[in-house]
C-alpha cells in the first residue's frame, strides 16, 4: 500500500548514491495513481501490470505493461486509470549528478552534458518494440530487482546499468529546438501550475482561499479552477484536501495523537468533515486507517513510499 507521493521537496537517496528505486507501486485514490509533482531528479516508469495515462508537462502517453516512460528532470508529471481497472508500476529515481564523470573525458562531454542540460532529448516511451528497448527495459529490470533483494554493490551495478540506459538511449535522442510560439504556452501553463501547486503544498495546513492561489498566479479565480482542474485533473479543493489528508496519514502513522488534534494540525476545522474526507480517500476512518496500520507493522509487512 502507497503511504506518500513524491514531491518536490523529498530527498531520494543520500548525497554519496542520489538513488531511490520504488518496487510494485500501487495507488488506488479513484482513478489517480501518481499525483502531480516535479522534482530535480530524472525518474524511469515501469508498468508491471495494467496500464495507465501518464501526464509529462503538457503531454498525455498511455504506458502499458511491459513499458516505460522517461520523466526528465523538472517535469511536472501525474498518472491516471483510463482503460485499466489497475496500474502497478516501478520507478528508478536518480539525480542528474549520479552521471558526472570527475574528469572533462569523452563520455562527459559528448554523451552526459549534453543529456543533462537537455540539449538532446530522449525517447520518453520505451515499449520494447526494438533490441536498443529491450536492452534498456532489461536494464531497468536489473537495476529494480538488485534494490529489493539488496544485492551486494548495487550502487556500483546501478551506476553501470544507468551509463547503459544512456547509450541504448543516444542514437535515438533529437536536438533540442528552439520553443515556438505553442510550446511557450505550454511552458508557461506548466510553471504556472508549478507555482500553485507550491504554494498549496506549503499553505495546505493553513485556511485557503481559492482567490489567494489565483491571485499567485495572476489568473481570475474562475479561470483559475478550470485551468488547474485540466492540468491536475483534480479541483483546487480537492487537490488541497488530498494533501491535507496525506499529511493526516503520516501523523496516524508516526504519533499517538488525538484524531481531533491532528485534524486542527492539517488544516480541517471540522472534526466530522475531515473523517469524512478521510473515508473518501482512504475508505476508512482515521482510527480505523491507524489500527490497520499498526496491524500491518506488527506483522512486519513492508510499506513502500514514492
Amino acid at each position: 500500500m502507497q503511504r506518500e507521493m513524491l514531491r518536490e521537496n523529498r530527498i531520494h537517496g543520500n548525497p554519496m548514491y542520489p538513488v531511490s528505486v520504488y518496487p510494485s507501486v500501487e495507488q488506488l485514490n479513484g482513478n489517480s495513481i501518481l499525483e502531480s509533482h516535479w522534482h530535480e531528479e530524472m525518474e524511469f516508469i515501469v508498468v508491471e501490470q495494467g496500464s495507465a495515462i501518464f501526464q509529462t508537462d503538457m503531454v498525455y502517453t498511455e504506458v502499458s505493461e511491459g513499458e516505460a516512460l522517461f520523466v526528465n528532470s523538472g517535469e511536472l508529471h501525474a498518472g491516471y486509470l483510463q482503460k485499466s481497472p489497475r496500474c502497478v508500476f516501478s520507478a528508478v529515481v536518480f539525480h542528474p549528478d549520479m552521471l558526472h564523470s570527475r574528469t572533462q573525458d569523452t563520455v562527459q562531454t559528448q554523451f552526459i552534458e549534453p543529456f543533462i542540460n537537455k540539449k538532446l532529448i530522449p525517447p520518453p516511451h520505451i515499449r520494447g518494440a526494438h533490441p536498443w528497448e529491450q536492452e534498456l527495459l532489461k536494464a531497468l529490470k536489473c537495476i529494480i530487482t538488485s534494490h529489493e533483494q539488496n544485492a551486494p554493490a548495487r550502487e556500483l551495478a546501478t551506476k553501470a546499468q544507468l551509463y547503459n540506459i544512456i547509450a541504448c538511449l543516444f542514437p535515438h535522442m533529437t536536438p533540442a529546438n528552439g520553443e515556438d510560439v505553442i510550446m511557450a504556452s505550454q511552458r508557461n501553463k506548466v510553471e504556472r501550475i508549478k507555482k500553485a501547486l507550491a504554494y498549496i503544498n506549503s499553505h495546505a495546513h493553513e485556511p485557503i482561499r481559492l482567490r489567494e492561489i489565483s491571485d499567485e498566479i495572476g489568473m481570475s479565480e474562475g479561470h483559475f479552477c478550470r485551468f488547474f482542474k485540466q492540468m491536475v485533473q483534480k479541483s483546487p479543493i480537492e487537490y488541497i484536501n488530498y494533501q491535507r489528508i496525506q499529511k493526516a496519514c503520516r501523523l496516524l502513522e508516526q504519533s499517538d495523537r488525538k484524531v481531533v488534534d491532528i485534524a486542527l494540525d492539517v488544516g480541517f476545522e471540522n472534526l466530522s468533515y475531515f473523517i469524512a474526507t478521510f473515508k473518501k480517500w482512504n475508505s476508512l476512518t482515521p482510527s480505523q486507517y491507524r489500527k490497520q496500520y499498526e496491524a500491518d507493522q506488527a506483522l512486519s509487512v513492508p510499506y513502500i513510499t514514492v
